[in-house]
């Protein structure tokens, strides 16, 4: 009964509350007037993570539809250089990694790797799950202990379980060294 009440209304409550916000449109990168906030991406990739676990247990081709029209314009979003964050992209690009213990950046990154690997195995599409991959290639290219490398550190633990999930749903090893 709960995961019926959660398919028929908590995740159309959840959508509709990330619509209504600007949550999910921000992904248009159009929202100077009411900018994204610092976390935002986080709250429409746990959804998209959500609607992926419904959809693993019970098909359901209207929230399929939503889904995937989300994760493609999560997608759309992302920078030619694989970074994806509507915030950073839209309201403060200057500012990208410079605060990693508050801005939530890695954070986000981890939900929307996690809502790509949810959607990805409940429905088989790659369009989000390949942005991802892209996002955390850029992770990648940006931090570690080389000399030309960015030191840090996410302020929250939340990419480190993303990046393993993404190993399971990938096979690359990049991404559990990562």
């Amino acid at each position: 009964p709960r995961l019926e009440t959660n398919r028929k209304v908590t995740l159309p409550h959840e959508y509709k509350q990330c619509k209504d916000t600007g949550r999910i449109d921000a992904f248009r990168l159009d929202r100077k007037p009411n900018p994204p906030h610092i976390f935002w991406d986080s709250d429409v990739a746990k959804w998209v993570e959500a609607a992926g676990y419904s959809l693993a247990t019970h098909p359901d081709p209207e929230l399929r539809k939503l889904v995937d029209e989300v994760a493609a314009l999560i997608a759309s979003a992302q920078q030619t250089d694989g970074y994806l964050n509507t915030h950073f992209t839209v309201v403060e690009p200057g500012k990208r990694w410079t605060n990693l213990r508050d801005q939530h950046e890695l954070y986000c990154a981890g939900h929307l790797i996690e809502g790509a690997v949810a959607h990805f195995q409940a429905t088989g599409n790659r369009t989000l799950l390949d942005a991802l991959c892209r996002y955390a290639d850029h992770i990648d290219r940006t931090f570690g202990p080389e000399p030309d490398k960015k030191k840090g550190y996410p302020g929250h633990e939340e990419l480190e379980l993303a990046l393993v999930k993404l190993y399971h749903a990938t096979n690359d090893e990049r991404y559990l060294k990562l």
